[in-house]
């Protein structure tokens, strides 16, 4: 008997009241993701169109990486590598996150370069978007709408479509890693925030609630998928859990390394912080569940 992929299991989750069968191209399958919910940031584009507001992120990290993380250490009085993991966060959660939810809406995992990616800093330090390019490569199924274009890449099952994002985490996480040593972040908060971002998935996609039994059929392939497309590197460093009350529930995300939010003023440590104790992490977690 073969076993439904999660992507298929995860399918009657999606709320959006716009039909997805039209969405096509990367750019339309993104902003359906984003119409859905706008916490998937991320948005494609044909590179003739790009405003000059945006960079190739491989020029805006040799050329400014090191000052946004300066600026925002500045800003919030905390030292560079607090400043580093927390610029990090929030560029994982844009890019990471977002093509976690085309992978497990759409089955489509693109073929990304560095000068694929574009960034728009325009206050110096925060991201305010992050584009891909429309017409990059990307992997697929056979039942893709543009399976036969030349920009696809077909294979014939969900774990090859898996090994392609895992390449992607690998392409991309590793060349940021490198940037991030000489920022003074270690590998395994690094790669800690990754998978963070990754997992963060499921929490977004159930933050409306669903049965506590459908959470619970969830949870053990949405844990298998998160141990299946880490690197080896990644892998272990965040844990999914249910969150559950009269008989609603929630995912949420349990990480084993720090992202160091809380040395910034006024700032309280997040629902996945590892250094909350198990009482206190039910509890904010069960406060999520919609009632």
């Amino acid at each position: 008997m073969t076993t439904m992929h999660i992507s298929a299991q995860l399918q009657p989750l999606w709320r959006n009241k716009k039909s997805s069968e039209s969405c096509r191209s990367l750019k339309d399958q993104l902003a359906w993701l984003h119409d859905a919910d706008d916490n998937f940031k991320l948005k494609a584009t044909n590179q003739d169109k790009l405003d000059d507001k945006h960079q190739p992120l491989h020029t805006w990290l040799s050329a400014n990486l090191t000052q946004a993380i300066e600026l925002f250490s500045k800003k919030t009085e905390v030292n560079h590598n607090v400043a580093a993991s927390m610029w990090l966060k929030s560029f994982n959660n844009q890019f990471f996150t977002s093509l976690v939810a085309l992978r497990l809406k759409f089955n489509r995992v693109p073929v990304i370069q560095f000068n694929d990616i574009f960034i728009s800093t325009p206050n110096g330090e925060k991201i305010k978007s992050l584009q891909i390019n429309n017409n990059c490569h990307f992997v697929c199924l056979e039942s893709d709408p543009l399976a036969s274009s030349s920009q696809s890449t077909v294979v014939a099952s969900h774990e090859q479509l898996d090994d392609a994002f895992t390449h992607l985490i690998q392409q991309i996480g590793g060349g940021l890693s490198v940037l991030f040593e000489k920022e003074r972040l270690k590998h395994r908060p690094f790669w800690g925030s990754i998978s963070l971002a990754v997992s963060v998935f499921f929490m977004r996609l159930t933050e409306k609630g669903l049965s506590a039994d459908l959470a619970k059929q969830i949870l053990p392939n949405a844990q298998q998928w998160l141990s299946n497309i880490m690197p080896d590197i990644g892998k272990d460093l965040a844990h999914i859990h249910v969150a559950e009350k009269k008989e609603r529930a929630i995912l949420y995300v349990q990480r084993e390394t720090c992202c160091l939010k809380y040395k910034i003023d006024g700032k309280k440590k997040c629902a996945t912080c590892h250094l909350l104790s198990d009482e206190e992490r039910i509890k904010k977690n069960n406060k999520r569940i919609p009632s």
